[in-house]
């Protein structure tokens, strides 16, 4: 059955009046690697400029925040550390809560660093858990190491179920990707913490400090970013610079709110409705 909009998003008024707040995807709904997708620039500096709250929500983990933060102002974009959230920081926070300090940990060297920094001190050497991120450094080495301590039993975590990332040549395997190679090695699946999980949408209304229904969510995924926004409460935008294409909507079970072309699409849509004067 082709996909209809719900009843509720039947106009901009409707799905955008009340938004108070915004947090967007990365990769494939601000930029598509060095380049910043059409839009973005001007929609994140109106937003600065008017004043309304806004956020960078990512599940990629394959970088810092303070390389995030970097990136971003390199493209022009502002941005700093409290505009930044990744799933690493989710992690970091789940980590914390449950009491985990010592994982073994399958990431870059610089978000090693970074668990460190925070107080997590990742180690090959009796961990207390495995903790999967989207490793760019990932080794057979790590990948048996991981395999052998998941097979002993530890707490088993994973930033993101993204299978891929976009890129300007295509996609490649994410750490949903390593989820899969993991489970036909082990028979078993992590506690994943990032979207569309209860772990980001809780942490993204703590650093926005506003209820999920006052918080527009702009994203090109479906089973990540659009079932995150109905599975919490937030409206959800999916922008179509990215993986998702409309076709993809008639089979889908994650219906968003409101699509847009670009963020230049949603730029005049906020204008339309008042969030942006």
């Amino acid at each position: 059955m082709p996909y209809t909009p719900r009843p509720t998003a039947a106009t901009d008024a409707a799905t955008l009046t009340g938004i108070t707040g915004l947090a967007f995807d990365l990769d494939g709904t601000v930029y598509l690697g060095p380049t910043l997708l059409p839009g973005a620039l001007d929609l994140i500096m109106a937003l600065a400029g008017a004043g309304v709250p806004y956020l960078f929500a990512t599940n990629n983990s394959s970088k810092t925040g303070a390389g995030y933060v970097n990136s971003l102002s390199a493209l022009g974009l502002p941005a700093d550390r409290d505009r930044v959230l990744t799933s690493n920081d989710v992690a970091v926070l789940h980590l914390r809560r449950t009491g985990l300090q010592r994982p073994f940990l399958l990431a870059t060297p610089d978000v090693e660093d970074e668990y460190r920094d925070q107080g997590i001190e990742p180690t090959d050497d009796d961990p207390d858990s495995v903790l999967l991120t989207f490793d760019l450094t990932l080794t057979y080495d790590k990948l048996r190491r991981a395999s052998d301590l998941i097979r002993s039993g530890l707490p088993y975590l994973a930033t993101h179920p993204d299978l891929v990332c976009p890129t300007p040549n295509g996609p490649i395997p994410d750490c949903g990707s390593f989820i899969a190679l993991l489970a036909e090695a082990t028979g078993a699946r992590p506690l994943v913490l990032g979207k569309p999980h209860a772990s980001m949408a809780s942490a993204i209304g703590d650093r926005l400090d506003m209820p999920a229904e006052r918080v527009a969510y702009v994203g090109d995924r479906l089973y990540t970013d659009v079932r995150m926004a109905a599975d919490h409460g937030f409206v959800g935008v999916l922008t179509l610079t990215g993986e998702t294409r409309r076709e993809h909507l008639d089979s889908s079970p994650h219906v968003p709110d409101l699509i847009v072309e670009t963020l230049e699409d949603l730029h005049q849509r906020l204008r339309r409705t008042g969030v942006l004067a």
